[in-house]
């Protein structure tokens, strides 16, 4: 059995969660739970890769491999049913990097890109940054669980040029249905939507199973542009390491153009052999992993309901990450991100940054010692 509930040290990790936290909150003696990486060390059979790697002791440039684009090729296969084209793949640095590029690639100034609100923070800044027109289908609640308008999905997105989709969805960690995703499916086909799908969260299942929406059939398929990462899965987020799936070879070109233009078409010489490794000997510990991730989010919610019965959360059939509705305490904005941070001393990701006011995303992908100080912390924001 791996200790996930180990101390860990991040003093000299030079992490954007820790070290960021004077920048972005304020204060330094606050605990952070807002970036979405994990306070666990990875597998020791990327630790082991690297270490191997150092140990050549030469870091030359470097080419995507049919190791390196195999490695995701058998995992998706085997995790996920779904076979993917090894022509069709090609390294990104990063999912963040790929969407800015398809973007580009896909689409002209003053084009309509539609996203589901509340939405990654990313898909809206590339899609404004790049001076296309956002258009928004708010995703609504029932039952407590986040299920898509239909109707209002398909009046917007017939007049958009792509749809954004995030499966399994971030912040609230719904898990799509095969019905829904083939209705999102039916609807792109019938009027030629091209579909960018991030699935950087497609390991991280905790109760259902992950099906990529390329995989529904030929005609989707040809509309669909898959982004792939194990960095979340394995918390490698550092290491920049993505890859995308495009539906022809010539798109694929297209994309590689671009990041040939940039200079960073290569995967460096860590990367490489981290992602094959995690990969190709990194499924046990991932098992064990969603494990703890289970039991993090059932001692978080039970201690919310009986501690902070105001703050309402959806368990999450995926991901690491809590959306808590703050919005019973009648604070918002900044106001809100103040008393957390003031009175709670605790960081959380708000909900403005997704067009979820009144939200707040919390990180329980971190020890129990952890997880149990940063409860106490928002019951202490509130108490």
């Amino acid at each position: 059995m791996i200790d996930f509930n180990k101390k860990i040290d991040r003093s000299k990790n030079n992490s954007r969660k820790w070290d960021g936290r004077k920048k972005f909150f304020g204060k330094k003696d606050i605990l952070p739970m807002w970036v979405a990486d994990m306070d666990i060390e990875t597998t020791n059979v990327v630790v082991e890769a690297l270490k191997n790697k150092a140990d050549q002791k030469i870091f030359g440039y470097t080419m995507e491999n049919e190791r390196y684009i195999g490695s995701l090729v058998n995992w998706v296969e085997k995790r996920h049913e779904y076979i993917l084209s090894f022509d069709k793949i090609a390294h990104s640095p990063t999912v963040v990097t790929s969407l800015n590029l398809l973007i580009k690639t896909l689409t002209n100034k003053g084009d309509k890109i539609m996203v589901q609100s509340p939405s990654y923070p990313q898909f809206i800044k590339q899609i404004n940054d790049n001076g296309r027109k956002l258009i928004i289908n708010e995703l609504v609640k029932k039952d407590g669980r986040y299920e898509i308008d239909f109707i209002d999905f398909e009046e917007k997105v017939k007049t958009s040029k792509v749809f954004i989709l995030c499966n399994p969805h971030n912040p609230s960690g719904r898990v799509w249905t095969r019905e829904e995703l083939s209705k999102i499916a039916e609807i792109c086909v019938k009027y030629e939507i091209k579909i960018i799908s991030d699935e950087i969260h497609s390991d991280l299942i905790l109760n259902g199973k992950h099906i990529s929406i390329a995989s529904l059939g030929k005609e989707v398929e040809s509309l669909v542009y898959t982004c792939f990462s194990c960095t979340k899965t394995f918390n490698l987020a550092g290491i920049q390491s993505s890859f995308v799936v495009f539906p022809t070879i010539e798109t694929k070109k297209c994309f590689i153009d671009e990041l040939i233009l940039i200079g960073v078409h290569e995967p460096n010489s860590f990367c490489m052999e981290m992602v094959i490794s995690a990969y190709n000997k990194g499924e046990e510990w991932l098992e064990e992993l969603l494990e703890h991730l289970r039991g993090n989010i059932e001692f978080a919610i039970e201690y919310i309901d009986k501690n902070i019965p105001e703050i309402k959360v959806e368990k999450p059939e995926a991901t690491y990450l809590l959306w808590l509705d703050l919005r019973k305490f009648g604070v918002e904005g900044e106001k809100l991100k103040e008393k957390l941070v003031e009175d709670g001393g605790l960081a959380l990701t708000m909900g403005e940054a997704f067009m979820g006011e009144g939200f707040a995303r919390m990180n329980i992908a971190c020890p129990r010692y952890m997880l149990e100080d940063g409860l106490e912390r928002l019951k202490k924001a509130f108490g």
